[in-house]
């Protein structure tokens, strides 16, 4: 059974205030650049299985069917958030199943050929949690399996993240947590759904994933709708794109 603890209380809190509009964000224009980096990183899911970890409502979760996987199973910290996926899971079977689990405390599901964090390490309230979580999520892999994990940038820029309500979301630095820096990532949706993680330090997630004996540890490029490869300098999405507050990294189970 998963444990309570202070700074968990604390995540799930702010998810359930905002979980039955959760799936909103995903139409925002941030969230297209996020979806495009997430589907360059990702290996063809024709008849493979997926673990969703941090799954949210299940938006990601029911991508991943809708691009082939044959199983899909999507964890979440937050009861609420659960309880919304398996809502739409019941009005439109896709064959997902959803259970509650911290990332921090998830047992060996299976194993999957694919293991999908997103946005789960930025909750880590330590190195030590974040390479925890990290060894947590390799152990549900399969031998040959790809981890793509959804993280928050290393190199952010906090000064030019002026720009982001242009594309839907606000990020405010808080107070320093140690040597990390809290933030607070609010969407443009209503009512408001926002919540507080961390931008943790370039390296980490790498000696994370090799920590855990994941090997060819790759930080994948940024893309936006309608590019492929590379984007100009200019145009609507340049500025978000070469400063998103996320960063995308796959690595491969030996």
């Amino acid at each position: 059974m998963m444990q309570k603890t202070v700074h968990l209380d604390r995540i799930s809190e702010q998810y359930q205030a905002s979980s039955t509009q959760y799936d909103s964000v995903k139409n925002l224009p941030y969230a297209f650049v996020e979806r495009e980096t997430l589907l360059g990183g990702l290996p063809d899911l024709t008849g493979k299985s997926v673990l969703d970890v941090a799954c949210g409502t299940g938006y990601y979760s029911r991508l991943f069917k809708r691009l082939g996987a044959e199983h899909v199973v999507g964890v979440d910290i937050e009861k609420s958030m659960i309880d919304c996926a398996r809502e739409v899971e019941e009005k439109d079977p896709l064959g997902i199943t959803f259970d509650v689990w911290d990332a921090a405390q998830l047992p060996v599901l299976g194993e999957f050929d694919v293991v999908a964090p997103i946005w789960a390490f930025v909750h880590a309230k330590d190195v030590e949690e974040y390479y925890e979580m990290v060894l947590r999520c390799t152990r549900n892999l399969k031998s040959g399996g790809t981890m793509v994990a959804l993280c928050s940038n290393p190199d952010i820029d906090i000064e030019k993240m002026s720009v982001y309500p242009r594309y839907g979301l606000s990020i405010t630095p808080k107070e320093k947590h140690g040597d990390l820096q809290v933030i607070h990532i609010a969407m443009d949706v209503e009512p408001p759904v926002g919540f507080d993680g961390f931008f943790w330090p370039a390296g980490i997630t790498e000696e994370a994933m090799a920590r855990a004996g994941l090997v060819d540890i790759r930080r994948r490029p940024n893309l936006a709708p309608g590019h492929v490869a590379g984007l100009s300098t200019k145009g609507y999405w340049a500025d978000f794109v070469a400063n998103p507050p996320f960063g995308l990294f796959t690595a491969t189970k030996p």
